[in-house]
């Protein structure tokens, strides 16, 4: 039994933990080499001071308070990190464990220390720098979000919730409803993505879809993210990642590529965009076995009216033209502006030349009704070609080429009517002048 108490004493000795006993009060009784390296007394030094002696001061009422309460049956045991004051005045962090021994009536304190400074350090780095990353982030404007697949939780910064309209308490953590706010068009791509890179097929992923802010609206976000966690199997656990709301980009962007296929004067499709809206129809039209009609429209007298009242007020003649070109077809026909006062119609699903000559006649006759401007009351005469897919071309260009040349004709032969390319002597459907017999009889060349 003897032999047993100093293997005991050894052991405790030796342990790389700190270990004391201590009375119900705190004085220490007994020490063990490792709590006195830790706190830098010697051991006869040590039994003569106190548990309490030994905390820094910012924490002894809480040890003190944990003791007593440990003591009184309050509880089965105190675990705490706090700090003690060492012999050179220098501090530590320790993990302390106290229980109570109790024997015979009597009750002594078993205390363990380890040093836990260098954990401390390092986890109040890591905090000092998520926090700088976060300042970082938010300088940048970056929202954040980091995904459990596991907990099925999605956990956002502060700059997300501002970004979406939403306080962080109300910011959906569920992934089924996160998902649910990208719009339906970009879903599915976004989705794409993101499970591509899970899979380990990407190396991140980057994507810019549209999501539904709080109140309705749609922004434009700018995700990217990577897995950051994976488990034995290879399965993505935790996707992290960042968000910028990239709105006023996208929607500058959006302004320019419409700029640049518009119109700046009427906001009607230009020649490239045109170009492509007929390889588009031409290419329907073929594999439906139908009919593309191009009608090549150009104002007579303009150029005097241009001139007599000014730009300004020919400006106006134009856009109320291209007012009434629009309103005259079907959504899925086509009016672009070509310059000056050139304006080309695709119209699309022609079952027959009848079709498209009551379509030209409605035009045209919209387009003679007398233009209201400025005080002024303008007549115009109207001179239109057409050109036919496929008896009269194959191609846009071919097309387009085509109906110009049926509309100069009717130019030649005094405007303001409508001819076909594919009638040889271009024959005059409508002879519309009656409208115009107030200005001067020779129609203006092109």
């Amino acid at each position: 039994m003897l032999e047993d108490h100093h293997l005991y004493k050894a052991a405790i000795e030796h342990s790389p933990i700190g270990i004391g006993l201590c009375a119900p009060e705190g004085r220490f009784l007994d020490v063990n080499r490792a709590l006195c390296a830790l706190t830098g007394h010697e051991a006869q030094a040590l039994r003569t001071r106190d548990l309490f002696d030994l905390c820094h001061p910012d924490h002894t009422e809480r040890t003190r308070h944990g003791v007593e309460s440990l003591l009184a049956g309050q509880r089965d045991a105190l675990s705490m990190e706090t700090r003690l004051v060492r012999q050179d005045g220098t501090t530590v962090w320790v993990q302390a464990d106290v229980a109570v021994a109790r024997d015979d009536g009597s009750q002594h304190l078993v205390v363990q220390m380890q040093d836990v400074t260098a954990r401390r350090l390092a986890l109040e780095s890591l905090r000092a720098s998520e926090q700088r990353l976060a300042y970082v982030l938010d300088g940048a404007g970056l929202g954040t979000f980091d995904w459990s697949t596991r907990a099925r939780h999605v956990s956002f910064n502060r700059r997300t919730a501002d970004m979406l309209g939403y306080e962080p308490a109300d910011l959906p953590n569920d992934p089924d409803a996160w998902f649910a706010m990208v719009h339906p068009q970009d879903a599915a791509l976004s989705a794409r993505r993101i499970y591509r890179h899970m899979r380990g097929d990407a190396d991140s992923f980057e994507i810019e879809q549209r999501m539904r802010a709080r109140h309705g609206q749609w922004i434009w976000v700018a995700a990217r993210g990577r897995v950051t966690e994976r488990d034995a199997r290879g399965m993505a656990t935790r996707v992290s990642g960042t968000l910028l709301d990239v709105t006023q980009r996208r929607t500058a962007l959006d302004q320019a590529h419409h700029l640049a296929l518009h119109d700046p004067l009427t906001d009607l499709p230009n020649a490239r965009l045109l170009r492509d809206r007929l390889f588009v129809a031409i290419q329907a039209a073929r594999r439906a076995r139908g009919q593309v009609a191009v009608v090549f429209i150009d104002l007579d007298r303009f150029k005097p009216v241009n001139d007599e009242y000014g730009h300004a007020v020919g400006d106006l003649v134009l856009k109320a033209t291209a007012m009434r070109l629009r309103s005259g077809l079907r959504a899925s026909d086509t009016v672009a502006r070509l310059g000056g006062d050139e304006f080309v119609a695709v119209l699309t699903h022609c079952a027959t030349r009848d079709d498209v000559t009551q379509t030209v006649e409605r035009l045209i006759e919209q387009l003679q009704t007398p233009f209201r401007v400025e005080g002024h009351v303008l007549s115009m005469g109207v001179s239109a070609g057409v050109a036919l897919y496929p008896t009269d071309g194959r191609d846009a260009q071919t097309l387009i080429r085509n109906a110009d040349a049926a509309m100069y004709e009717v130019k030649r032969a005094g405007g303001n009517g409508v001819g076909f390319h594919a009638s040889l002597n271009y024959e005059r459907l409508m002879g519309m002048r009656s409208r115009n017999r107030d200005l001067d009889g020779e129609a203006d060349a092109r």
